[in-house]
């Protein structure tokens, strides 16, 4: 569904979706790139028994966000690659870690198009390599001798495990609310986007006003990040998503377009049969095409929009500069995305 209520400015915008991440990150391009290389390498480390695991974890680039607001705000003021670097490589491999337990907790099949760690070899070994991806990167970031930094990796490891608990006990519960389903993905998703954040202001010496202002940006573009990751699993397709359409709901995960849907129309039982028929294939599917044809969609954009507008208010309180700009057109590319 081609909603935008967040249009971009003229000069960034020449059609939906035309914004693309290689522009935004020329100001960190070739450090992004040597991030890409560290990852290549920590399976020829000798450590691990079984590359082809970890090789399979890491195949798929991503959007590598994370790791980019890392070097983006580390750039804003004082840029030490030796720092940055190893932070920005330990934020995206904190990040594939959570998504190899999710998918094995999760029972999922598919991850970026590709079979996933769990259905290749299986639920005990994916879990294994992930508790493996934690404790790399978590050396990563020791490298830094910070110890302020140490620590906010650590409060944002324990904050996404214990959302993914969270979320995990609250399986197919009708009852969510939506302040709720906001705590659930400031601690799932908002909270790495706020370390890689405010650990690279750190490294980066910028004043307290820029980290807090960082940090409060890193949490509003992670909110609006997964709002617009849980329109997507409704309203996109397979092929872009790299994984079934109505996913959440199969898995008994309850979003915001549900939830909006859910308040505007309070006599409509299909979500709660899908809930009740635990994700049934059916079942879902009509929870599906009932949401993602509503206006639901439509309001769940505008929110997403609201949030990625706030996140772009602190960057007011940074100096100008490329750095800036990237993260300013950051905030775009979030509602612009189609997967």
């Amino acid at each position: 569904m081609a909603i935008n209520p967040y249009p971009l400015d003229k000069t960034l915008k020449k059609g939906r979706n035309s914004l693309q991440l290689t522009s935004i990150y020329n100001a960190i391009r070739k450090d992004l790139d040597k991030v890409e290389e560290n990852l290549s390498l920590l399976s020829k480390n000798g450590l691990i028994s079984a590359p082809q695991l970890l090789n399979h974890a890491l195949k798929d680039k991503g959007k590598r966000i994370r790791p980019a607001l890392t070097l983006l705000a580390g750039k804003v003021n004082n840029y030490n690659l030796d720092l940055l670097l190893p932070m920005a490589t330990a934020v995206e491999l904190l990040h594939i870690a959570t998504l190899v337990h999710d998918d094995a907790v999760d029972g999922s099949r598919l991850r970026w198009g590709n079979p996933t760690v769990s259905s290749k070899w299986g639920k005990e070994k994916a879990i294994i390599l992930g508790d493996y991806l934690f404790a790399t990167s978590a050396d990563l970031v020791s490298t830094t001798e910070n110890v302020r930094v140490m620590r906010l990796f650590a409060q944002a490891l324990m904050t996404i495990s214990a959302g993914e608990l969270r979320q995990n006990i609250a399986a197919y519960n009708v009852n969510i609310t939506r302040e709720e389903y906001y705590e659930l993905i400031t601690c799932k998703t908002a909270s790495l986007f706020s370390m890689a954040c405010e650990t690279g202001a750190i490294l980066g010496r910028s004043p307290v006003a820029g980290q807090a202002a960082l940090k409060n940006y890193g949490t509003k573009m992670g909110i609006a990040f997964q709002i617009i990751d849980d329109i997507l699993d409704l309203t996109g397709t397979e092929k872009d998503l790299g994984k079934p359409v109505g996913n959440d709901l199969m898995h008994g995960t309850l979003t915001l377009p549900v939830l909006i849907f859910r308040e505007m129309f309070p006599g409509d039982s299909r979500i709660v049969e899908a809930l009740e028929n635990k994700g049934d294939g059916e079942f879902a599917k009509k929870a599906v095409e009932a949401v993602s044809g509503s206006v639901a969609i439509k309001e769940a954009y505008n929110i997403a929009s609201q949030f990625c507008r706030q996140a772009a208010e602190n960057l007011k309180e940074l100096p100008g500069g490329p750095a800036r700009a990237a993260l300013e057109s950051l905030s775009h590319f979030i509602i612009e995305r189609t997967k």
